[in-house]
């Protein structure tokens, strides 16, 4: 049986496990961080409110919401290795919209995620973030993660290229 993780208040935040209901202010804050082009690969969410209900269903996944008030404000997501050969494994995705950013809220979600992943069996988390993303690339290794790799000139920021740094945390 997989473990959960309880709601948890961080200042006047709460953060908590996605609902199928949230799906909408859940792309509505992807949506927001797609718009500052810096952050992430895609520049429009592609699913649908009815499909991102549908995906954050999945049982072996963790979908991680930050809440203030009834707006979702950043959201976390784990997605488990879907073959056996991968299992152990899993990959994290974090969003936070911008006049929330440097307030904790990125670090108490990315711990929760990790005990997460501890109590469900997974022994190697991975991300992918921008080379140009630095403070995020600083808090990942504060927080254990260490870089595994590059994949050079992987993005085209606005006429500028920047590499795919590939972190790990291993939890055993």
């Amino acid at each position: 049986m997989k473990e959960e993780l309880p709601p948890l208040k961080f200042g006047d935040y709460w953060i908590r496990k996605a609902l199928p209901t949230d799906a909408k202010e859940m792309i509505n804050c992807m949506q927001s961080v797609m718009d500052e082009r810096i952050y992430l690969v895609s520049e429009y969410y592609f699913y649908t409110e009815r499909g991102e209900a549908e995906r954050i269903k999945n049982p072996d996944d963790l979908n991680l919401i930050a809440t203030l008030g009834d707006e979702v404000v950043a959201l976390l997501t784990i997605q488990r290795g879907m073959y056996k050969k991968t299992r152990h494994t899993a990959s994290l995705g974090i969003a936070v919209k911008r006049k929330h950013r440097g307030k904790g809220l990125g670090t108490v979600m990315i711990k929760r995620a990790v005990e997460w992943c501890k109590m469900n069996d997974i022994k190697k988390l991975n991300l992918e973030v921008f080379s140009s993303n630095e403070s995020a690339i600083r808090l990942y290794e504060k927080l254990g993660f260490i870089i595994e790799g590059r994949k050079r000139d992987q993005f085209n920021i606005d006429g500028n290229f920047v590499d795919d740094v590939l972190m790990t945390y291993k939890l055993d």
